[in-house]
């Protein structure tokens, strides 16, 4: 297992927030931090001498700089500063705090992988989050509730006047209390939910912000466009993404917000859907390997606590055979 290890005590160790178990890679990110600033004659005539000591010091050091070169670093080192600037400052030297982000994301990234990164600096930005099949409930600043479903993490900004919750990953059920003069926003990744005092939940994936109201009223926005402004009734279903705000459907909100008791409830999705949703609330990952499979259609009632009979069931449903490795790595083909 990875470690984590604070090393802010002295100045040349303030590069590396993060230790890495693998000595050479850590030494590696010491020597990449340090060169990011002006490195003096000497210290670059000591990181030449490292570099050329072994292949195994050229190839970290390499992977290094293709990391800084990803676009998911680049993102996820501009997340941090944004992350910086919103809290309360700790650090009183610029260009220290800047080699601590990016020795987060760094480091992070090295143990990760760039590809994973976007996950850690979804959870560094959390004020709260939730693991798999794990739900959590928590009393806002201002006395509303939030209900957080599994894999979940949200950013809280009850500053002054404002009451803004962002919703960085998965969903929350929010019971809003009423306040003229302080109307609570609730961001996801495409649009944004203002509500005077309401219960409702946001759930954002990859693609779309699903916004589902049970009483009260709210409008939806698309992100950085008011002009886009909609209503939304009691009973309604509606979703915001880079094309827009869709139609608003009628549903069950008891049905849709199942999960706050704990259940389950599938209705006509594709069974990579389905999948996707067992996933978050099941300690393991189920695999389709037929693509014939992903689309077949299915229909379901489960406990999120015997996730097992949820899948078995499915998988008969769909007309799959069902395996399973000793790992708890589910395959359907």
């Amino acid at each position: 297992m990875n470690t984590f290890q604070d090393n802010n005590t002295k100045d040349d160790q303030e590069a590396r927030v993060f230790r890495h178990p693998d000595p050479v890679a850590d030494e590696a990110l010491n020597w990449f931090l340090k060169l990011q600033e002006d490195a003096s004659e000497n210290q670059r005539k000591q990181f030449s001498a490292w570099f050329n000591t072994s292949e195994r010091h050229r190839q970290e050091f390499t992977r290094l700089e293709e990391i800084w070169g990803a676009s998911a670093f680049k993102k996820a080192v501009q997340e941090l500063k944004t992350v910086s600037a919103r809290r309360p400052a700790t650090e009183t030297h610029p260009r220290k705090a800047f080699r601590r982000l990016v020795g987060i994301a760094a480091a992070f990234t090295l143990m990760v992988g760039a590809t994973q990164f976007s996950d850690w600096w979804i959870y560094l930005q959390a004020d709260y989050t939730t693991q798999s099949a794990q739900m959590r409930q928590i009393s806002l600043p201002d006395g509303s509730s939030m209900l957080m479903n599994s894999e979940t993490a949200v950013a809280l900004d009850f500053e002054g006047t404002q009451r803004r919750v962002h919703v960085l990953r998965g969903e929350a059920y929010f019971d809003v209390l009423y306040d003229a003069q302080r109307p609570f926003q609730v961001t996801g990744g495409y649009g944004e939910v203002t509500v005077l005092g309401t219960a409702f939940s946001v759930l954002t994936s990859k693609t779309e912000d699903r916004v589902v109201l049970e009483r009260g009223r709210v409008e939806l926005t698309r992100a950085n466009d008011a002009d886009t402004a909609r209503e939304l009734k009691p009973g309604e279903l509606s979703r915001i993404s880079s094309k827009g705000i869709g139609e608003s459907t009628e549903i069950n909100p008891a049905e849709v917000l199942a999960w706050r008791e704990g259940r389950l409830v599938l209705e006509d999705v594709p069974l990579s859907k389905a999948v996707e949703e067992i996933e978050r609330y099941y300690n393991s990952s189920i695999f389709i390997t037929s693509s014939a499979l992903r689309d077949i259609r299915v229909s379901g009632y489960f406990k999120t606590d015997n996730l097992v009979e949820a899948i078995e069931t499915l998988a008969l449903a769909a007309g799959a055979k069902l395996y399973q490795l000793p790992t708890g790595i589910y395959f359907m083909n």
